[in-house]
């Protein structure tokens, strides 16, 4: 009885383990049956909106210019590399399939031998993009799929499988370009800041700034000498015959010296802009836009005068010789240099026109003792930048000797046409 209950239960086991050896051996022909079926077919991708081929070689293959091999696995559903759809399902080159680019160098060319020369390849059409919004045909692909646009070669404005740079194939004279617009003789910044002579008592009918508004400075915005700061806001009464319209602009200038005979010197500090037109017997509100120098709450304004950008070309050699002298070194600098101003006494009366040039010389003159005499000197050339009816202001813009002081000669060279 026991023998036979031992016999029973071995040959159970022993189907149980025949069992499991099947079991076994049939999921190992299985399985090496899928890995052979996954080894033999080549991966693929599925074509997105935006996808390039440019990109797909640099997320595949590790390089952006293998792109070659993903379009020749797929000239059957490429017909133009420029153009890839949605849907598409474009095959892969095998891992290791691709070679690695190794730069060759160029073979040495014995004496005597003939230079090869490469075949040119026939031109080919580029293909025309469709108009922005057209729909496109999806060849070879999903059927109603949007299109993925790809411009020709050159053009910059979409995604492309060639690398993003500049057109270097168009011959310089044959580019297009844009000419530059005429530059005043006098520029509008250099005019409007320059210091300038007017009658005693400055402009006639000059505004003034009543309040700096400037509330980091508690109450002290009423004080004169309340400095203004760029963009701050001013409480202004402008200047006679003015509307004080919104945008309007205007000039806060103070008092210079006063030079006896001619007049009185007006050194402009800035321009401030109307942002509020008075109304209900309330003053204008005005913002600075503009600073040359400090803005105090007791300074006047005056009207915002452009006449220099209307003013082009150049000065021409002048055939008279109008000789003057300097009267003035604005800001009494030690050594005067470039971009300071002069007062001369030649007037518009005299024939003067904004953009004329002058020269600052040492005339000649013979030295105690010598046998010749000293040829004249060249010191600096200057520029009117500001002529009135009582002074005209210089700017140097060029400068040989430094020594430049009131009584220095002055002799107009060019003058505009």
């Amino acid at each position: 009885m026991l023998c036979r209950a031992v016999r029973r239960e071995t040959h159970s086991k022993i189907r149980t383990l025949s069992a499991a050896m099947m079991a076994a051996l049939v999921f190992a022909l299985l399985g090496t049956n899928t890995l052979a079926a996954q080894e033999a077919s080549p991966p693929t991708h599925t074509v997105k909106r935006g996808d390039t081929l440019w990109d797909l070689a640099k997320l595949y293959l590790g390089d952006s210019f293998l792109w070659p091999e993903i379009y020749r696995l797929n000239t059957d559903i490429i017909d133009d590399p420029h153009w890839i759809y949605p849907g598409e399902l474009l095959k892969l080159p095998a891992p290791g399939a691709v070679p690695p680019i190794v730069a060759e160098a160029p073979p040495v060319k014995q004496a005597g031998e003939p230079v090869p020369t490469a075949p040119v390849p026939p031109p080919t059409a580029a293909p025309v993009p469709p108009a922005s919004g057209t729909p496109v045909a999806t060849p070879g692909g999903t059927p109603g799929g949007t299109p993925v646009y790809e411009p020709p070669i050159g053009v910059l404005d979409g995604p492309t499988v060639f690398p993003r740079q500049q057109r270097s194939d168009i011959a310089v004279a044959q580019r297009k370009t844009k000419p530059a617009p005429p530059m005043p003789t006098v520029t509008l910044g250099t005019f409007v800041s320059a210091p300038f002579v007017d009658r005693s008592g400055g402009p006639r009918g000059a505004g003034r700034i009543q309040k700096i508004v400037n509330l980091s400075v508690t109450l002290a915005g009423t004080q004169d000498k309340v400095r203004a700061q760029l963009h701050d806001d001013l409480f202004i009464a402008p200047p006679a015959g003015s509307a004080a319209a919104e945008g309007d602009r205007y000039v806060t200038y103070t008092f210079g010296p006063y030079v006896e005979n001619l007049g009185q010197i007006i050194v402009p500090t800035g321009v401030v802009q109307v942002t509020r037109a008075p109304r209900d017997r309330e003053a204008a509100v005005a913002q600075v836009t503009r600073m040359f120098g400090e803005i105090l709450a007791d300074q006047r304004l005056m009207p915002y005068d452009s006449a220099s950008v209307h003013i082009f070309g150049r000065p021409e050699a002048a055939a008279d010789s109008i000789v003057t002298e300097v009267k003035l070194v604005h800001g009494t600098p030690i050594l005067p240099g470039l971009q300071d101003y002069l007062i001369v006494d030649v007037t518009t009366r005299d024939g003067i026109k904004l953009g004329d040039e002058f020269l600052l010389f040492e005339p000649r003159h013979r030295s105690e003792g010598a046998e010749y005499k000293d040829p004249e000197i060249p010191i600096a050339r200057a520029q009117a930048v500001r002529v009135t009816q009582y002074a005209t202001t210089l700017m140097i813009t060029g400068e040989k000797h430094p020594k430049i002081e009131a009584g220095t000669r002055v002799r107009r060279v060019a003058t505009m046409p």
